[in-house]
């Protein structure tokens, strides 16, 4: 099951192919990064359909990924971790069969072992942004984004023949934090199985269809998805489909024109300048305080005719990553619900 990838498939310009395609031999060749894409997308891929290319600011987040994986993997090196980055002129590839006409290909980040202890197992690095940063260490991967534990399971496997503990090492492009996830055996197993039964399908359609750039595989996420809409392929698959996946709107939502919510607007911004100046003074007012109230022999006291108290309050945190560690995602699901919720910024 384990190959080693040719030297011309290894070196620089790796990184720079198509999500999927047809080899020499006349297997589907998919990228391990997207393994757990849309398989319609992939198959548009393969068969030479023209992609949008990225626009400026796709090209800036991902050149910005790539920059900063060396720093996280050196970050850990001083955290004690024993780290073999990937040679980047000259990265190990990996093959993996996963189905009889499917195969996945890539290149891990690195791998590595733990501080002090553990085997060698793969080290596969993200970057994030400051909200997908939190999603992830509250959510653990698997949740949050089971595309890079799918990923981690490809290379594991690749690379060792066997499942193993996988690390997702992941830094917040916000504030430049960083944090680890190890990944059990068990669930890396369970992330290369269902992975190969997402491939499975669109292994079936080649060997039904041929290499038929006409007949599509199923559009596997709804339009109008975030998935959708950053896919390089969305004016191919969208025309005519588009109308399916929208929602109706809302006939009883209040119809509001542009001048309302310019009014709007400047009602806020009137409002917020109004309040600034007091909700300044209140809360320098109230730091004076707390300063005062910290060197008083009573939580208490009476000034003038007011009661004044300093309070305390207790806040618990929860070890994300314990929780991870020790949890199945179907149980940690039941304990770590997500919430979503609608406001308006104006800045």
């Amino acid at each position: 099951m384990k190959e080693t990838a040719d030297a011309p498939a290894a070196r620089a310009g790796a990184y720079d192919r198509p999500n999927a395609s047809f080899d020499w031999e006349g297997q589907l060749e998919v990228r391990a990064s997207a393994a757990m894409s849309c398989r319609r997308a992939l198959w548009y891929a393969a068969t030479g359909h023209e992609a949008q290319p990225p626009d400026e600011a796709a090209l800036t987040v991902m050149e910005t990924g790539r920059a900063l994986e060396p720093v996280v993997l050196n970050a850990m090196q001083r955290e004690g971790w024993e780290v073999t980055p990937v040679d980047a002129n000259s990265p190990t590839g990996i093959v993996l069969q996963l189905t009889p006409t499917v195969k996945v290909t890539g290149h891990p980040d690195a791998t590595g072992r733990m501080p002090l202890f553990g085997e060698e197992t793969v080290i596969e690095v993200k970057t994030r942004g400051p909200a997908a940063f939190k999603r992830w260490q509250a959510l653990g991967a698997e949740r949050s984004h089971p595309d890079s534990v799918a990923q981690a399971a490809l290379y594991t496997q690749g690379l060792f023949g066997e499942a193993r503990d996988a690390v997702i090492a992941t830094m917040d492009t916000g504030d430049r934090t960083w944090d680890t996830e190890v990944i059990p055996v068990e669930r890396v197993d369970r992330a290369l199985e269902r992975t190969r039964e997402w491939l499975a399908p669109l292994g079936a359609h080649y060997a039904t269809h041929g290499a038929d750039p006409e007949v599509l595989p199923e559009r596997d996420f709804e339009a109008g998805s975030w998935r959708c809409n950053s896919c390089p392929f969305l004016a191919a698959c969208l025309p005519g489909d588009a109308e399916e996946g929208a929602e109706a709107p809302d006939e009883e939502a209040p119809e509001v024109t542009a001048e309302d919510a310019r009014e709007a607007v400047a009602a806020y911004v009137a409002a917020r300048e109004a309040l600034r100046e007091p909700e300044g003074a209140k809360r320098q007012a109230l730091d004076t305080l707390k300063a005062w109230m910290r060197h008083q022999p009573s939580a208490k006291t009476e000034l003038g005719s007011h009661t004044v108290s300093l309070v305390r309050s207790t806040r618990y945190a929860v070890d994300h990553k314990r929780l991870n560690a020790l949890l199945a995602p179907e149980a940690r699901a039941e304990i770590v619900t997500e919430q979503t919720s609608e406001s308006v910024r104006i800045s």
